[in-house]
């Protein structure tokens, strides 16, 4: 098992300072190295570059076709059994990496996206600093533990304290086996009505990004409504409410239940590009369904935390193999929620003020 990185008492880094005499910069943590805060315009706060989420792969509810590898032949097997091919889990093309994100950047585009693959989906980090040079858009990451069936041993058995220290130590120290640093902690996998063991890594997770200043994003189970009760236990640990990050609250369109998760003060991300099924398993609203709602709810409560993310994580949502791709989030939604009449402030505060916020300590 992989021992916690160095170090049994890790102090936050020292931030150098900019502007007033007075006043420390905001800094974000990137694979290539620390950058002001201040320096970036757009965030896509939730992307997968490389990564491997074949551990879950399940058979389709069809035949599968002869095909192993994704093709313009089993893209349409692939829309209603996402899960049923493991090449689709698989983002494992450097190369191609660049190609798709550096469509996302330049002046129309964003400046950074946050890698949010998490241990037990397979993250690749010694891989991104060379797709953030070649792409030309910064890279930050997030590094937590997923839901346990996914996770490899040497995880399943860190306990509270021995994540707390994992967690701090990428925080602060670096990632294993890069020498970049996280921005923040996760996804924190969550399932049903959050069993102890998770319980115990959020726990851990809080209390080491309290000490760091960081943010925990959490993915909720979408079948559950104990969102404010995982949020209570974050607090309880250490971590402000503000600093809690729910991800894919798009899974559960529910304007109730999305009030009470903003009533405890945490902050929810909406993704948008992911309309594949895998049914009797994984259901994905449409983008369209996506639009219609966040475009009701932020008229109704305008000042809402929120903020935007793509969550490519198969090969069918990339360019290459049909999808809509890393730029989808500033070519497509961003002016269709303009058009809708949802005010430039608000589209600026969901995709440059509120995630870096998050992400700037």
């Amino acid at each position: 098992m992989p021992r916690p990185l160095a170090g049994a008492h890790h102090r936050p880094p020292v931030r150098r300072r900019c502007g007033r005499a007075d006043r420390a910069c905001r800094m974000i943590e990137t694979v290539l190295g620390p950058i002001r805060a201040d320096d970036v315009r757009r965030v896509n706060i939730h992307q997968h570059l490389l990564s491997d989420a074949s551990g879950l792969s399940r058979p389709g509810n069809e035949p599968a076709p002869p095909e192993e590898r994704v093709s313009p032949g089993n893209r349409g097997f692939l829309n209603w059994n996402a899960l049923a091919l493991a090449d689709n889990l698989r983002l494992d093309d450097p190369d191609l990496a660049v190609e798709e994100l550096a469509r996302a950047g330049g002046p129309a585009g964003v400046d950074l996206v946050l890698e949010c693959t998490s241990v037990g989906l397979g993250p690749s980090h010694a891989g991104l600093p060379a797709v953030a040079r070649a792409s030309g858009v910064q890279v930050a990451v997030a590094y937590g533990f997923y839901v346990t069936p996914v996770l490899p041993e040497w995880a399943r058995a860190l306990s509270e304290d021995d994540v707390r220290e994992h967690l701090l130590a990428a925080l602060v120290d670096h990632i294993p086996g890069v020498g970049f640093r996280a921005a923040s902690i996760g996804i924190m996998g969550t399932t049903g009505d959050v069993p102890g063991i998770e319980r115990a890594r959020l726990r851990g997770a809080a209390a080491a990004a309290a000490v760091a200043g960081a943010t925990v994003s959490v993915r909720l189970d979408d079948e559950s409504r104990c969102g404010p009760e995982v949020v209570a236990e974050l607090v309880r640990a250490g971590l402000a409410a503000d600093r809690v990050l729910l991800t894919n609250a798009d899974e559960y369109l529910d304007t109730g239940y999305w009030n009470d998760l903003l009533d405890t003060g945490a902050v929810l991300e909406m993704c948008f590009g992911t309309e594949s099924q895998h049914m009797g398993r994984m259901r994905n609203a449409s983008d369209l369904q996506r639009l219609d709602f966040l475009t009701g709810f932020v008229e109704s409560r305008p000042t809402a935390r929120l903020v935007l993310g793509g969550s490519t994580w198969t090969k069918t949502q990339l360019r290459r193999y049909g999808g809509y791709g890393y730029d989808h989030l500033t070519a497509r939604v961003l002016p269709e929620l303009g058009r809708r009449g949802v005010p430039e402030d608000l589209l600026d505060a969901m995709v440059t003020s509120e995630p870096l916020r998050l992400l700037s300590r």
